[in-house]
């Protein structure tokens, strides 16, 4: 397959979608030093994207040069996760993005089934107009909220969940009454996906899953790769609604004793979550928040 944005009246060069190549690293990376003010997480992940045999990468190329790139990244046989779909500053407006992300939505149907997601910012209004045309609908919003860790020495209420619990913890958390208000979406590090087994086995083998208060929560979280060594993040929580200002309170209390500045929650936008948010001490840390959209066949 090797699509191109059909004009044959023109002599200007097309834009060519295909599948990446290890010696297109060099233009990948001059590419992401143009986006973010060069602050693009995708050269950190890069080498990882090559070898991930499961999902797909693609590059556009126009005439000689790289234009974007994006990526397909399978979650579970029959959930995907679409990301990283870039578009070199020059060539914005020409309808590219759209071009790249269904080339990329023509691959996940011929490699998978399900259901494929992505996210973006709220303010990418762009973005929301090719997932609207391409036929995604918004499912989820998340917004991120921090607060100072508590004092170190203070005690907290949490204990490490055993793999030897694993199929408990999964089955208290599945049927936790905060996942509806959660959009039934779990956090696997900036990527959302329904509850799994196998999610919540790789927090436990990690040492990220505990359980709170003699198991009345559970939480798992993870450093923030934005905020190397200063901040802890809640990826993944269930409880009763109304325990969760007292878990965030003491999760404060758990980021500092493991040696961060703060608590942080990538956190669903709903009004019961919010009110406990404020009422813990947790304070908006962006200026926009980030939409799921979604595409089921």
């Amino acid at each position: 397959m090797n699509p191109v944005l059909p004009d044959p009246t023109s002599s200007s060069p097309q834009l060519v979608c295909r599948a990446v190549l290890p010696l297109d690293t060099p233009r990948v990376l001059e590419l992401t030093r143009q986006i973010w003010n060069g602050q693009d997480y995708i050269p950190f992940v890069w080498q990882d994207w090559l070898a991930d045999a499961a999902g797909f990468l693609a590059v556009a190329e126009y005439g000689e040069r790289l234009a974007g790139l994006g990526k397909l990244t399978r979650l579970a046989e029959d959930e995907w996760w679409l990301e990283g779909l870039r578009v070199h500053p020059e060539f914005e407006g020409r309808g590219f993005a759209t071009h790249i992300h269904r080339y990329l939505m023509e691959r996940w149907r011929a490699l998978g089934k399900g259901v494929v997601r992505l996210a973006t910012a709220s303010k990418r209004i762009a973005v929301h107009r090719i997932c609207e045309k391409l036929g995604f609908h918004k499912v989820a919003e998340f917004g991120a909220y921090d607060r100072q860790a508590q004092a170190e020495g203070q005690a907290s209420d949490f204990c490490l969940i055993w793999e030897e619990e694993l199929a408990e913890a999964f089955a208290f958390a599945s049927q936790s009454p905060l996942l509806p208000l959660c959009f039934e979406l779990v956090d696997l590090g900036w990527q959302w996906a329904k509850p799994r087994l196998a999610y919540l086995q790789r927090y436990v083998a990690a040492s990220q899953a505990y359980w709170w208060r003699g198991r009345t929560a559970l939480v798992c979280v993870e450093e923030d790769d934005e905020d190397e060594g200063k901040s802890l993040m809640i990826r993944w929580v269930a409880c009763e609604p109304q325990e969760l200002e007292g878990l965030l309170a003491d999760f404060a209390n758990l980021a500092a004793q493991n040696g961060y500045r703060k608590a942080a929650w990538i956190a669903p936008l709903q009004a019961p979550i919010l009110e406990a948010l404020a009422k813990a001490g947790y304070q908006p840390a962006w200026d926009f928040s980030l939409y799921i959209f979604e595409y089921a066949e």
